[in-house]
């Protein structure tokens, strides 16, 4: 009986835990700044591919 009574005590008792976070921050700031290339990239070139679009579509008027 006396063996119970101990297992559920060990049972009750505070766990004792760790945690460790890293935080990686030369690859956050790659991250971050190739997705900012990425996006100035696409819009430009879609900025650039209407402007062109336009200047294609004025000169297969005058012909």
């Amino acid at each position: 009986m006396s063996k119970c009574k101990k297992k559920a005590a060990d049972l009750l008792a505070p766990a004792k835990t760790q945690v460790s976070v890293t935080v990686n921050v030369t690859n956050i700031v790659k991250y971050i700044s190739l997705a900012g290339v990425s996006i100035v990239g696409i819009i430009f070139g879609t900025k650039s591919y209407i402007e062109y679009a336009k200047v294609q579509k004025g000169c297969s008027e005058k012909n």
